[in-house]
């Protein structure tokens, strides 16, 4: 095959041949039932599908970890933190209690 001769072919997606014998419904809005719908010209690929749902997925465990490691921390803080604040607060309320009963 001669290099100039690739030029003068067209090359065509499916969808543009499907298109070009189907001149039925090539409307940028279909009515059907006497309602109207917008032709989707994105046409899905396999490759979009699959990555769509493998961008989803990964998301989600992404969330995941996050929530998960959260989790954690919040823990940690409150078992660390929590303690020492009611002690100083039961012991505030006790000397409460000893000068309101002295008194």
């Amino acid at each position: 095959m001669e290099p100039g001769a690739q030029d003068d072919k067209k090359i065509f997606d499916l969808v543009d041949v499907l298109e070009e014998k189907n001149n039925k419904n090539n409307n940028e809005v279909i009515v059907i039932d006497g309602r109207g719908y917008e032709k989707n010209h994105k046409v899905k690929t396999l490759y979009d599908v699959v990555n769509e749902d493998n961008e989803n997925t990964q998301e989600g465990k992404l969330n995941e970890e996050i929530l998960q490691i959260a989790t954690e921390i919040a823990e940690r803080v409150t078992r660390e933190i929590v303690p020492d604040i009611a002690e100083r607060i039961i012991r505030e309320e006790i000397e409460k209690l000893k000068k309101s009963g002295d008194s």
